[in-house]
Formats: structure tokens, C-alpha cells, sequence
């Protein structure tokens, strides 16, 4: 089972790793665990998601536990909800960008504390209980769901349906007032992936006036049209052939479950998330603290100076870290994107407001604002699959290219906070000899991780070339 447990929440293949019976004990340790009395549950729209939500509920309700139930929802909502109802916490189920084969469960404390495999996790899996939940009766929900009670002999126990959407909406417009007029003549295109997030953007834009494009805003677990993963380059094409066949100002993509955000710009090029998280902070949190993934260019962390705040990468590590340190913001290169008025959750539609206020009060093009930031050749994230089938042998190679690599450069400067970074930056070097890489491992699939920057593109290609044939 614990091929399933990842660093930050619990993921799996739908049934073979992670099914019903499996979701339902894991629910009804995290009670255990949280000593809880009350939990938020949502769920996405896969396909997947109704029988593990029945098995997840039967599991809290049977360890004692009353569920404030949010149906679908996205992943941001869910934190919302379980940061503005009086509960100990919440479970999401999801595997958030994972292709529809995949679901999962995200699990939080109260005021949406993540717990991580570092904060919990670990704890949840040693207290799943051998026996299995046996259903007892239909799961219906009719009010306080009094038979569900009475066939699980749990009379104090209660599933009360509630929906915080319309609260969330509000929250989200109080935090975009100051959007000037001029943003009604943006031109925007929002890609959904066929994910969650229309169920918040077609009761938000309505109420914005924003001028929006929409694409793939029908919710549907299997996603037709694209995978869900915002950060492959693929999956943003049809987002891209948009933007410039309508002469569009910028084109937004969320991936499935709405935590993440990708953006292009006029010209059909993608932003990476590094860049427009500069671009934030520099607009709205200049001078506050910030966290941000430790992959982020030197450009990027030029701008958060002394505030920066270099973390691990992973959503449970970015909230973490941002309410350690009171940081008003934080960002990833994947396209999460905090915020300290959310209680330090990523809220990516938020992410896309802040952007949308930025272009109407800079009044010029995405490509113009990104362009002094883009004073480094940067590979962006390169993914290369590994060969392997179980997190046995997944850990075991992970070990050999980290030793690999740290003995190959063991000239530069090294860190080891996420995976391996080595810098060969000398400020008294010539230009055109500065570089530096990060190679991690994907806490949710076989996956190595990428990233090369360099003084020149010559160099980075040289560099890119010669750290994926030793990879490879």
C-alpha cells in the first residue's frame, strides 16, 4: 500500500493501487489521526470519484466522525470550505492533473494544513485497520441522511450536504475590486481541460465582465480533448492555436481539479510559472516575503532578494513553509500559485485574476512585461519517464542518480533541499560560463525532473544535452 502514499498526499491507479475499499480505510485512519469530529469532503469529476467518495464517507462516519459533504468541487474550493467551516479538517478526492485512470486523496488539517509525508501520512498509513468497512446500507442523501445513520448503527454521526460556491465566487470578487475598467477590453481565452474549474468561472465571469473565450469548460473526468497537466507543453496546443487565431491578450489553462495555472501570452508562448509568479509579486507583494520552488530562474529570484523564501517542491511543502514564515505569497514552477488571503492555499483562478489586474493597469502586452525577465536561456522542465513499475525500485534508482550526479559535478556549488541543484555562477566569471541544473524525482509518477539555466542558449543546450544522456 504504500506505493500509494506519496510525499504530499496519496495517489494511485484506479483499481489495481488505489479503490474503494482501500479509500475507505485510509479515511477512516486520517480520523484516527486528526482526532477529528468533523471533516469537509469533496471530490473531481472523474470517473471514479462517486463509488471512492461512498467508501470514503462510510469510512469517516463509521470511526465516528460527522462530513460537511461539498460535492464536486475544485481543489482550491475545498480548501475554502474547510478554511470557513468549523471542522478539523477535510478529505479531497482527486489525483489533480494524473491522467483519468489515476485518482486519489488529498488530506488536510484544520485551516486546510496539509498533511504530507512528513506531517502525517506515514501516521495515517500505520493506522489503517485490517478489517474492511462493510457497507450496511444505500448511501442516500436525504437531509441529515438519518437512514445512512441508522444502517451504520452511528445515530450521533451525520452527512450534511452544504455548498460554500456562491461564498467562494464573493471571496474571489472582493479580491479582484480593484481590476480597472480597461480589463472588460482584455481579450481572455481560459482553457478548463475539461476539469473543475467552470463550476466557480461560470457563476464568476458573469459577475466580472471580463471578455472571455471559452474553451473545454465541459466538466468530464475523461478528458476528451487534452490530459489535465497544465505543465506538459502538449497540452496547452489547442490554448495556443486560440490566442492567435482570435488576436487574444492572453490565454489561461487549469488543469483538472483547478489548483494549477498556465499561461501564454499574445503571441502564442508560454509564460512559465516562475515568471508570472515574478510578475505578482513584483505588481502586489513587493517587499513581503515570498516562498517559492527552488527551480525558479535567477531572474525571478533577483526580484524576491532577501524576501525569497526557497522551498521544496510540492503544495503541502509551499503552505508550509509560506505560514512559517508569514509569506504573503508563493509560487511553483508547475503552477501552483499561494496566497496568504486564502490562509496560505494555492487558489489558481486567484492567480489568474492577479494577472488579468496587472495587464489592465500595466496597459501593455504579456510578451512586453515578461521580456526583462527572460535574461537567461532556460530550459523550462524537461520530464523523462523512468523504466520502472513499483516505488521499490523507483527509490532504489533515485539513490544511484543522485550519486551519479553528485560525484559528476561535485565541483559546483551543491544542494540537496529538492533532489540535486549545482550552480557553477561566478559573478567574476565571463559571461557565457554561468549555469546551473536541478534534476528531481515526480512525487506522483516514475518521472525525472529537468531544469537547465544558463548565460547563454548555446550553453544551455550543451548542458541540457549532456545531463540527459547521463540520465538517459
Amino acid at each position: 500500500m504504500s506505493n500509494i502514499f506519496r510525499a504530499y498526499d496519496v495517489r494511485g491507479v484506479y483499481p489495481d493501487e488505489l479503490n474503494e475499499e482501500i479509500a475507505g480505510k485510509i479515511a477512516a485512519a486520517a480520523v484516527k489521526f486528526l482526532n477529528a469530529k468533523k471533516l469537509v469532503v469533496g471530490e473531481d469529476a472523474r470517473i471514479s470519484s462517486p463509488t471512492i467518495r461512498d467508501k470514503v464517507l462510510r469510512g469517516i462516519v463509521a470511526a465516528g466522525c460527522d462530513v460537511h459533504y461539498i460535492g464536486r468541487c475544485t481543489t482550491p474550493l475545498f480548501y475554502f470550505s474547510v478554511n470557513n467551516l468549523d471542522v478539523d479538517g477535510g478529505i479531497m478526492i482527486t489525483a489533480s492533473h494524473n491522467p483519468p485512470e489515476y485518482n486519489g486523496l488529498k488530506i488536510v488539517g484544520k485551516k486546510s494544513k496539509p498533511i504530507s509525508g512528513d506531517s502525517g501520512l506515514k501516521e495515517i498509513e500505520k493506522l489503517i485497520e485490517i478489517k474492511p468497512i462493510k457497507p450496511r446500507g444505500p448511501l442516500a442523501f436525504t437531509g441529515k441522511l438519518s437512514g445512512l445513520r441508522k444502517s451504520i448503527g452511528l445515530a450521533k454521526s451525520l452527512i450534511k450536504e452544504i455548498s460554500l460556491n456562491k461564498e467562494y465566487v464573493d471571496f474571489l470578487l472582493s479580491e479582484s475590486k480593484d481590476i480597472p475598467d480597461n480589463g472588460k477590453d482584455l481579450k481572455i481565452v481560459i482553457d478548463a481541460s475539461n476539469g473543475m474549474t467552470p463550476l466557480v468561472l461560470n457563476e464568476l465571469l458573469p459577475r466580472t465582465k471580463l471578455n472571455v473565450s471559452p474553451l473545454y469548460f465541459q466538466i468530464d473526468g475523461t478528458f476528451p480533448n487534452h490530459l489535465s497537466d497544465t505543465s506538459r507543453e502538449e497540452n496547452l496546443k489547442d490554448l495556443k492555436d486560440k490566442v492567435i487565431a482570435e488576436k487574444t491578450d492572453v490565454g489561461i489553462a487549469f488543469d483538472g481539479d483547478g489548483d494549477r495555472m498556465a499561461v501564454v501570452d499574445e503571441k502564442g508562448n508560454i509564460v512559465r510559472a516562475d515568471i508570472v509568479a515574478g510578475l505578482i509579486y513584483k505588481h502586489f507583494y513587493d517587499g513581503d516575503r515570498v516562498v517559492y520552488d527552488s527551480r525558479f530562474s535567477r531572474a525571478v529570484r533577483d526580484i524576491f532578494g532577501a524576501s525569497g523564501i526557497a522551498t521544496r517542491t510540492g503544495h503541502s511543502f509551499g503552505k508550509t513553509a509560506m505560514k512559517q514564515n508569514d509569506a504573503a505569497f508563493g509560487g511553483e514552477l508547475s503552477g501552483h500559485f499561494f496566497f496568504k488571503e486564502m490562509l496560505y492555499a494555492d487558489a489558481a483562478i486567484l492567480a489568474m485574476l492577479r494577472l488579468v489586474e496587472m495587464l489592465a493597469t500595466e496597459n501593455k502586452p504579456l510578451s512586453q512585461l515578461v521580456a526583462p525577465l527572460l535574461i537567461y536561456a532556460n530550459s523550462g522542465e524537461i520530464n523523462i519517464p523512468l523504466p520502472i513499475t513499483n516505488q521499490y525500485e523507483y527509490t532504489n534508482l533515485q539513490i544511484k542518480i543522485l550519486e551519479m550526479l553528485k560525484n559528476k559535478y561535485r565541483d559546483g556549488k551543491q544542494s540537496f533541499l529538492d533532489g540535486i541543484t549545482v550552480e557553477y555562477w561566478d559573478p567574476d566569471a565571463p559571461v557565457g560560463t554561468g549555469w546551473w541544473f536541478n534534476v528531481r524525482f515526480s512525487n506522483t509518477e516514475p518521472i525525472v525532473r529537468v531544469v537547465v539555466e544558463a548565460d547563454t542558449q548555446e550553453l544551455m543546450e550543451e548542458k541540457v544535452k549532456e545531463i540527459t544522456q547521463l540520465l538517459q
